[in-house]
C-alpha cells in the first residue's frame, strides 16, 4: 500500500503542475513523471547516508570534547548517545544500502558547517535531552531517538531543508513520501537484527510506471466526463468554492474508479482521502468522502463499474 500511494503521490502532483502550467506538452509531463519516481528514492538514500555522516562528524566531535582542558559532561553524554546509537550502526554496516550510497556517488566533502548547524538545532530538543540523561539503550529507546531526529528536521530545520533543497530540486515535493519511507525501514528493525532497507520505490517498476502513465493520461483525457460527475454530486456547492487540491484529487478517485478494474473501489477511495489528509484542508476529507460516495453509487446504479479478479466482481 505504502508504494501505491506513493505513485497515486507523484501523480497528483504531476497533473497539478501540469494544469498550473501547460506550456509543456503530456508527454514531457508524463516523462517527467516517471523520472520523478526515481528521483524520490534517491532522496530516501540520501536521508540515511545523512545520518552515518552525522556520526562520523559527531565521533569528531567526541574527541574535540576530550582534548579540553575541562570537558563538559552534558555536552559529552548527549554526543556519545547519539554516536554509539544501534540504528545508524546498522545503516553503516549494511552492504545493501552502501553499495547504493556509493552508485548514488553521494559526496559530503565540506559539510562541517553544515553538521555543527544541524548540532547546535539538536542540543535544544528537549526529548533528546532527556534521552541522554537516561541512557536507555533499547532498540525501541535508540529508533525513537533516530526518528525524532529526522522528524524534528524535516518540519522544523531550515538549515536541513536548505541543505536538501539545493541536493534535491524535488525534496518539497517528496519529503512527505521518504519520511513514509524512512518511518517504514525504522519499524523493520527488531532486536539484533538489520534494517530492511528499501531496493525502491516500486513494487514492479513496468507495472508501477504503466500504472502512473495510465492514471496521469486517463485523468487528463477524461477531464471533462470527471468534471460533469463531480458537479452533479456537488450542485449545491460553486464549482470556484471547490479547492483545486480536492477537486484534482476526486477526479484522480473517479478516473481510478472507471479505468483500474482490478483495484477495488473503495481502496481508490480511501487512498485518495489519505492524500487529501496530507495535501488539502482539514474539511476536505469529510467533503471529498460524500461527494465520492455518491459518485460510486451513481456509476454503479449505471453499471459503469466494471471490476475484475477474485473478490472484485460484484
Amino acid at each position: 500500500m505504502l508504494f501505491r500511494r506513493f505513485l497515486r503521490i507523484k501523480t497528483f502532483q504531476a497533473l497539478y503542475a501540469y494544469k498550473q502550467d501547460q506550456s509543456i506538452s503530456r508527454t514531457i509531463a508524463q516523462k517527467n513523471l516517471l523520472k520523478s519516481l526515481d528521483k524520490a528514492y534517491e532522496v530516501y538514500v540520501f536521508l540515511l547516508s545523512f545520518l552515518i555522516e552525522f556520526k562520523f562528524f559527531i565521533g569528531k566531535e567526541i574527541e574535540y570534547q576530550h582534548t579540553k582542558h575541562i570537558p563538559q559532561p552534558e555536552q559529552l553524554a548527549f554526543l556519545e548517545v547519539l554516536y554509539n546509537n544501534a540504528v545508524i550502526e546498522l545503516f553503516e554496516n549494511d552492504t545493501f544500502l552502501q553499495e547504493k550510497i556509493k552508485n548514488q556517488k553521494i559526496d559530503w566533502t565540506d559539510s562541517s558547517s553544515f553538521f555543527r548547524q544541524i548540532l547546535a538545532e539538536l542540543k535544544v530538543i528537549d526529548t533528546l535531552l532527556i534521552a541522554s540523561k537516561e541512557g536507555d539503550s533499547s532498540v525501541f529507546a535508540e529508533k525513537q531517538i533516530i526518528l525524532e531526529i529526522i522528524e524534528s528536521l524535516i518540519a522544523d530545520s531550515e538549515v536541513f531543508n536548505h541543505y536538501l533543497e539545493e541536493h534535491f530540486i524535488n525534496w518539497e515535493d517528496d519529503d512527505v513520501m521518504v519520511l513514509i519511507a524512512f518511518q517504514k525501514t525504522l519499524s523493520s528493525i527488531k532486536q539484533n537484527k538489520k534494517a530492511e532497507i528499501l531496493p525502491g520505490f516500486y513494487n514492479d517498476k513496468a507495472e508501477d510506471t504503466q500504472f502512473v502513465s495510465d492514471l496521469f493520461l486517463n485523468t487528463l483525457e477524461q477531464d471533462d466526463e470527471l468534471t460533469n460527475l463531480i458537479a452533479v454530486k456537488t450542485q449545491n456547492w460553486d464549482a470556484d468554492r471547490i479547492a483545486t487540491v480536492d477537486m484534482l484529487l476526486m477526479k484522480m478517485a473517479t478516473c481510478e474508479i472507471l479505468n483500474f478494474n482490478q483495484i477495488p473501489v473503495k481502496v481508490s477511495i480511501n487512498e485518495y482521502l489519505e492524500i487529501a489528509k496530507l495535501y488539502s484542508s482539514p474539511n476536505s476529507h469529510t467533503f471529498m468522502n460524500g461527494v465520492l460516495d455518491k459518485i460510486q453509487i451513481g456509476l454503479r446504479e449505471q453499471n459503469k463499474i466494471l471490476k475484475t479478479g477474485r473478490g472484485l466482481v460484484e
